[in-house]
């Protein structure tokens, strides 16, 4: 009775290796046409906006001295 145990435990060990290497073939190929870095951007940069917060916050500060 105990034989059976070990010898499902092996097959379902053996079918998730196989399972595991299937999906490692499906995933070889790239997901995108197109990498990200070669999209054309449609908005613009946080980073543009982010330094006229700042900017616009120390003309505050100084104005509220």
């Amino acid at each position: 009775m105990d034989s059976w145990v070990i010898i499902g435990i092996i097959v379902a060990v053996v079918a998730a290796i196989i399972g595991n290497l299937s999906m490692l073939q499906k995933s070889a190929k790239p997901i995108r046409k197109k990498s990200l870095n070669d999209l054309q951007e449609t908005l613009p940069r946080a980073g543009v906006r982010r330094k006229e917060e700042v900017e616009q916050q120390r003309e505050n500060r100084k104005n509220n001295r």
